[in-house]
């Protein structure tokens, strides 16, 4: 079994950091030590030697130029990124951000916050690595969406290690939707690859399925898979040991275990794929020699010092001791595995083991679970801590985010300030010509203003439009039912009962007009219900709504449909126009898909939290064109609705395969 998707996927993202080309001499004629220091750089690289990084370091610093300077100091900092020595490291990253802030070079300010976001994930510290991620991503954004990507990338591993999986989703689809109109196919699979990742982690086997298969699309577009393909034929073949399909997780563990020129390469996800087949084997209970597997995973783990498998593998070596009714090699391998995960910190792995020794060693079985009670409050303790730390350091982060943009909106009004005195005299040299020019395009700037002002109100407007409809109705319901109809009730009941003497035609008259009043009373009764049912199919029939749309376009597409809605959230709380968008934004998917996908199956997956509302449709039907992509009206309209809701929108289609909508959209209440 892997011990966890996401160890290789944070080692795959690290692969994101931008590859800086060594400065040439060209740069600063004058330095006479350019080739000292690039030699000294090429040693490092080559032999991992400090001393020849600290030379090197030295160096630069006597070079003149201060362009080539940064650019030295930059390359040095990303080599040291995953250095031990953090001292070092920030040293020579501070002097490469204090040049970039010199020279105004944002480009080399994001990546001096880039490598302090690596440097601080290696040491596990998630809340600063994230802090640094985002003040990169703030000078990546709109000159750099590659590069944006990855922060926003790197940022979603960093939900993911602190079980926010909401929250790294939201983000790892922002990153889809700017990697797609770059055609960065390897970075696209990494994606989908921790969609899996997540959607695994949450027990929702079929979306990760459907998100480890994209991710296998897009590694074929990229055309070299490697090792990247062996990780993720392991990622899949743990997915199907967990969904209890043990045949094809066997089949691609062997397909992965046949690649040896790759598998050289990175040693411990060898031994990772050799344990997970062995752990499958035996959950089959089939007729193989597990034993042999896992000694070769652990000898293996053990000549890389990779500890945290070597846990792993006592783990599984006690469990099948364990069946076999060996309690003294049981008892051997879980302790093992305890003290060596107390010392990593590897605290599910320790909470595992205590529960293999409760369960071998019936003398201790006490003290073992009263252990394993022990540790699983400190942990929760400590998760709830670290959480709590994030949410603090999202809060400077977010407030550094506003800093950057007063203190951009201050050098706005400065500048204005500048120019507005420089057009002052060019306006006096030129005797006012431009005057009626500036005037128009003012005249303009606020008007575009004010439409925009008035667009808000009108969102505004029918949504309160929305509100008092259904409270005018609420409210002539009831006047209906408890006023009018009572009195037209007791007048009808007053009327039976009234002696009426007379001729017979009249008596006849009398019972007509008591029937006619009686009718009446009924029509007003069944507007009454009616206004009520509309009310209450607004606020509590949100969900059957849906369900009939769906049901709706399924009989005129002919198509096989499933809706499959994850509710967290409160739908009755949750506001009209999200609701309203969310409604038409289905229905013009589905509306699409019959006038142009031709598919057979369609599969809607609508997700709420207390946060986010996220929405996924998939057909398997003609996918489509870049050309409809760019110009059809009902994508646009998908796409328009959802950035008035202020989410994010990204489809995937490939012609022959189908399409996919991915929508996440904030709930607010």
């Amino acid at each position: 079994m892997k011990s966890f998707v996401l160890k290789n996927l944070l080692l795959s993202g690290s692969l994101f950091c931008i590859a800086f080309s060594s400065c040439n001499g060209n740069l600063d004629s004058s330095a006479s030590n350019i080739t000292t220091i690039d030699s000294l750089l090429q040693k490092a690289r080559e032999t991992n030697v400090p001393a020849a990084m600290h030379q090197a370091f030295e160096e630069v610093k006597t070079l003149q130029n201060d362009s080539v300077k940064m650019n030295y100091y930059t390359h040095i900092a990303y080599l040291l990124a995953n250095s031990t020595d953090s001292t070092f490291f920030k040293q020579v990253n501070e002097e490469a951000l204090l040049l970039a802030r010199k020279l105004g070079d944002t480009l080399h300010m994001g990546e001096g916050y880039w490598h302090y976001g690596i440097h601080h994930m290696q040491w596990q510290d998630y809340g600063q690595s994230y802090l640094h991620y985002e003040k990169a991503l703030q000078h990546f954004r709109h000159s750099k969406p590659y590069y944006a990507a990855k922060m926003l990338y790197n940022m979603a591993l960093i939900k993911t290690h602190i079980k926010d999986y909401t929250g790294s989703e939201v983000l790892v689809y922002k990153a889809i939707s700017q990697l797609l109109p770059l055609k960065k196919y390897k970075q696209l699979y990494l994606c989908h690859n921790l969609l899996g990742a997540i959607h695994e982690n949450l027990e929702e086997y079929n979306m990760a399925l459907d998100h480890y298969k994209q991710a296998m699309v897009y590694l074929e577009r990229h055309g070299d898979g490697g090792i990247y393909l062996l990780d993720l034929q392991n990622n899949l073949g743990v997915l199907f040991q967990k969904m209890g399909n043990q045949e094809p997780a066997i089949a691609l563990f062997n397909t992965a275990l046949k690649a040896d020129e790759y598998l050289r390469e990175d040693p411990a996800l060898h031994a990772r794929i050799i344990d997970n087949r062995a752990y499958s084997y035996f959950l089959k209970e089939a007729n193989y020699d597990v034993v042999t597997d896992y000694c070769r995973a652990l000898n293996l783990r053990d000549s890389i010092k990779n500890r945290a498998g070597i846990v792993m593998s006592h783990i599984h070596l006690a469990e099948y001791y364990l069946q076999e009714g060996d309690s003294a090699q049981a008892v051997h391998h879980a302790s093992w595995a305890l003290q060596l995960g107390q010392e990593l910190e590897l605290n599910r792995d320790a909470l595992t083991a205590l529960q293999l020794l409760a369960r071998a060693d019936s003398k201790k079985r006490e003290d073992y679970l009263s252990q394993h009670i022990a540790l699983n409050k400190i942990l929760t303790r400590a998760e709830r801590v670290v959480r709590d730390k994030f949410t603090r350091i999202e809060y400077e982060t977010a407030s550094y985010i506003e800093d950057n943009k007063r203190l951009a909106r201050d050098k706005a009004v400065i500048a204005a300030g500048a120019g507005a005195v420089v057009i002052i005299l060019l306006l006096l040299f030129t005797n006012f010509r431009a005057r009626a020019k500036n005037k128009a395009l003012a005249f303009e700037s606020e008007q575009q203003k004010a439409n925009e002002k008035i667009y808000l109100l009108t969102l505004k407007q029918q949504e309160n439009l929305v509100r008092g409809r259904l409270e005018e109705r609420r409210r002539i319901s009831e006047d209906l039912h408890d006023s009018i109809l009572a009195r037209l009730f007791g007048i009808r009941i007053n009327w039976a009962f009234l002696n009426i003497d007379g001729e017979s035609a009249a008596i006849i008259k009398h019972r007509e007009y008591l029937g006619e009043l009686q009718k009446i009373e009924k029509e007003i009764r069944d507007i009454s219900h009616d206004l009520r049912n509309e009310l209450y199919i607004s606020e509590n029939q949100y969900i059957q709504n849906l369900r009939a749309l769906v049901k709706k376009w399924e009989k005129q597409g002919k198509f096989s449909a499933e809706l499959k809605i994850v509710e967290e959230a409160t739908w009755e709380r949750t506001n009209s126009y999200l609701k309203t968008n969310i409604y038409k934004i289905m229905e013009e998917a589905l509306h699409n898909i019959v006038q142009h996908a031709r598919a057979n199956k369609v599969k809607l997956v609508l997700k709420a939290n207390k946060q986010v509302l996220s929405l996924y449709i998939e057909d398997d039907g003609i996918g489509y064109t870049k050309r409809f992509a760019e110009t059809g009206i009902g994508i646009k309209n998908i796409k328009s609705r959802t950035k008035k809701m202020g989410g994010t929108c990204v489809i995937e289609g490939i012609p022959g395969e189908g399409t996919k909508i991915y929508i996440s959209v904030p709930i607010k209440y």
